[in-house]
């Protein structure tokens, strides 16, 4: 947990920026522009800090490159440096790593020329947590550090509490060194402010997490609970969970299992539960407190039975006066228990509120995972249309002889369509990962040296362009055919091949499959790929498998950051991890082991593909249906030139139209188009009972594909892009299946 705060800097600010405006005025009189011009960029300003706090990031950005140019002009630095920390928490909050830190040194370079304190420890903060924010936690302390003197001289006691909490923070939660943390500790403690209930509530859960690591367990306990408490008091929901977190954990060390139990189960029935033990034990003394009176009463009534008449009633008044007491004790029991119930009722009643809150923050969460599902699924199928078109086009226009002289902007552009087209199924891939939606492993039969032959091809340019020989060693005795998940295992191979190209220049990469056992019909292979590039340093093996981790490198090619981090994913889905060997300057080997199956004789049979003779497919009728003009043109080209003859059609709808009137042997489906969609079409078509085999060609992934397809009855389905191979191997295994 840290403060990222830029408000507070940013008011602070205020003041000086304020003076300037001042000094500014007495100085000279200003005229009807120059105030014309202030009026106009304080009203813009007001906007872009608006939609600062209101999380339009895109807005601020818009306006406050808009202010800089005037402010600039007007020679405002000061200005100057409050617009650009916007930019820099805006870009920073977008996970522009990049811009960020940007203008985070340059506003760090500005209040140093200033000479301004404030801003000066404003900018180092802002640099400070940026860094932290993108995995650099040295340099992150190291910018901390820098204005913790500045803060002091100043006795700015808000600065200090946050520069010191959070230097605390990356020594417990980045670099596990809590006694490091502990002097941080003490002095954020000793600079938060007595009304300032949040940053209170983190240094008690700090003081909990340290005690907990000095195994101090009971004092770890009772700071817990009050980090609980305070949280509470708050709404503070995130150290909320890690103070319960940190509670429970305490009560383990202490072997006290039920209790903990009981507080994971339900947090606030722990004051219900020691009510009713209370009552409880009140009820136990009351009622041995009756039977006592009960028993001395009996031997009474015998002492009165044997005296005489006289001591009788005497006997019945003192009975009277117990009687009455023992009455009024009831009644207070009864009011009492009513109290109780009264009390519980109420907690009850808290409790079904606080699940309801629950149930409601539940389906809220829900409801916004669907939605970014949703989006991110209709996103790429927006992106991987044109890229079907751009892929395309690129690839016959590279096939055309009289286009040879373009032919490196032709592979630079398949390249640049390719490397977009991945880098959207890496999102895809970690978006579902990270949603905690199952994912499902496909075990299909398939040639595995044709897999890494496509591997290769698609990874041509790269190699060329580092000047790379990029070699493939498959094991003799690995199968030809084995069953596995092809996809997830080309996204893994594609990823590790591809920055080990990156990270080689003018150097040897290869990829080398071994086979370590076979049992039965499992086969285990090792994969290696190795390279003799820059190596990776202890340092940094860790750092490049975390989200968005990049090491700093020469070359052309940069990435996303997220290659290795869907690698580790993708592996740990398969019950396998990535294991790496480096020595810097000489090179790196990034391997890992996998179980795949042996396809059996008879299933290998069914996907052949390669044995069927393309050449079956000339002089074919195709009709293909796609309301996307350049997609149309791209699968229209390809299969003419493969001697084809194809028909196309716009909609679902001008497709069944052609069908009634023209045989054809095969039909290419797109899935959404306007007037009526595929699948609907498919349906209809199907209802006809003709023998038509009908291939989905869809931008929808198969994991995308839902029970729609099933139903509407599709033989088969290509995903845009697609290698031409591929696709006419598809096309002639399902015109056989259909013969």
């Amino acid at each position: 947990m840290r403060f990222l705060l830029p408000f507070i800097l940013l008011l602070s600010l205020a003041c000086s920026v304020h003076a300037q405006h001042t000094n500014d005025t007495n100085d000279s009189v200003i005229d009807t522009s120059e105030s014309e011009i202030t009026i106009h960029i304080d009203s813009i300003k007001n906007v872009m800090i608006a939609d600062y706090y209101e999380e339009n990031y895109s807005s601020v950005i818009l306006n406050a490159s808009e202010i800089l140019k005037l402010v600039d002009q007007n020679e405002l630095p000061l200005e100057v440096f409050n617009i650009r920390s916007y930019l820099a928490n805006s870009y920073l909050h977008l996970n522009d790593s990049v811009k960020a830190i940007e203008y985070a040194q340059k506003n760090n370079k500005l209040s140093e020329q200033l000479k301004d304190t404030t801003a000066i420890i404003g900018a180092k903060i802002d640099l400070g947590n940026i860094y932290l924010a993108f995995g650099s936690s040295i340099e992150s302390i190291h910018s901390f550090e820098q204005a913790l003197p500045l803060a002091k001289k100043q006795n700015n006691k808000m600065a200090l509490f946050i520069l010191n909490y959070n230097i605390a923070d990356i020594h417990f939660n980045q670099l596990n060194d809590p006694t490091g943390a502990k002097p941080y500790i003490d002095a954020a403690e000793e600079n938060v402010g007595k009304d300032f209930k949040l940053g209170q509530t983190g240094i008690s859960l700090l003081k909990s997490h340290y005690a907990f690591y000095n195994k101090d367990y009971d004092v770890a306990a009772d700071l817990y609970q009050q980090t609980i408490r305070m949280a509470k008091e708050t709404n503070y929901i995130d150290v909320l969970k890690q103070g319960y977190e940190g509670y429970i954990n305490c009560l383990v060390k202490k072997e006290d299992y039920k209790k903990a139990y009981e507080v994971g189960k339900i947090q606030d029935s722990l004051s219900l539960a020691r009510r009713e033990e209370e009552i409880e034990k009140s009820a136990k003394i009351l009622t041995a407190g009756l039977k006592s009176a009960q028993i001395q009463e009996e031997l009474e009534n015998e002492e009165l039975r044997s005296k005489l008449a006289i001591e009788k009633s005497e006997a019945q008044k003192n009975l009277l006066i117990g009687s009455v007491l023992v009455s009024l004790l009831l009644l207070g029991l009864l009011f009492y228990l009513l109290k109780v119930i009264k009390n519980r009722r109420k907690l009850n009643n808290e409790l079904k509120i606080k699940n309801q809150e629950y149930l409601e923050a539940k389906l809220e969460s829900e409801k916004l995972a669907e939605v970014k599902t949703r989006f991110l699924s209709t996103m790429s199928h927006e992106l991987r249309t044109p890229l079907y078109g751009i892929i395309g086009l690129s690839t016959v226009l590279n096939n055309d002889k009289s286009l040879k002289s373009h032919k490196t902007e032709l592979q630079s552009l398949k390249f640049s369509a390719d490397y977009l087209l991945n880098l959207v199924n890496d999102v895809l891939t970690l978006n579902k990962m990270d949603s905690n939606e199952k994912n499902e492993l496909e075990a299909k039969a398939f040639l595995l040296k044709d897999l890494l032959n496509n591997i290769k091809e698609s990874l041509e340019y790269i190699t060329g362009q580092t000047n790379n020989n990029l070699t493939i060693a498959l094991d003799s005795k690995i199968p030809k055919w084995i069953k596995g998940d092809q996809t997830k295992m080309s996204q893994i191979l594609i990823n590790l091949l591809g920055n080990a190209l990156k990270f080689t220049n003018n150097g040897e990469v290869q990829l080398v499959v071994t086979l370590i056992e076979k049992v039965e019909n499992n086969l285990k292979l090792k994969f290696e790929v190795i390279d003799n590039g820059q190596g990776i340093s202890e340092a940094d093996q860790k750092k490049i498998f975390e989200e968005f981790g990049q090491l700093k490198h020469q070359g052309h090619f940069q990435g996303s950051g997220l290659g290795l981090t869907i690698v580790r994913k993708l592996l740990f889905d398969m019950g396998s991890k990535i294991e790496l060997k480096s020595v810097v300057g000489e090179g790196s080997n990034f391997y890992f082991e996998i179980t795949v199956g042996q396809a059996q004789k008879e299933h290998a049979n069914e996907n052949i593909e390669d044995k069927i003779s393309i050449d079956k497919l000339k002089n074919k009728r195709v009709l293909v249906v796609d309301d996307n003009t350049i997609n149309l043109l791209v699968t229209k080209k390809t299969l003419e030139s493969h001697n084809i003859l194809v028909d196309v059609a716009t909609n679902g709808q001008e497709g069944i139209d052609k069908i009634m009137q023209t045989q054809y042997d095969l039909v290419l489906m797109d899935v959404h188009m306007p007037v009526m969609d595929g699948i609907e079409a498919t349906k209809r078509i199907r209802e006809l009972q003709l023998p038509l085999t009908i291939i989905a060609l869809t931008a929808v992934t198969q994991n995308e594909q839902d029970n729609r397809f099933k139903e509407a009855q599709f033989d088969d389905s290509i995903v845009k892009p697609y290698k031409i191979n591929e696709f006419l191997k598809t096309l002639s295994f399902n015109l056989n299946k259909r013969a």
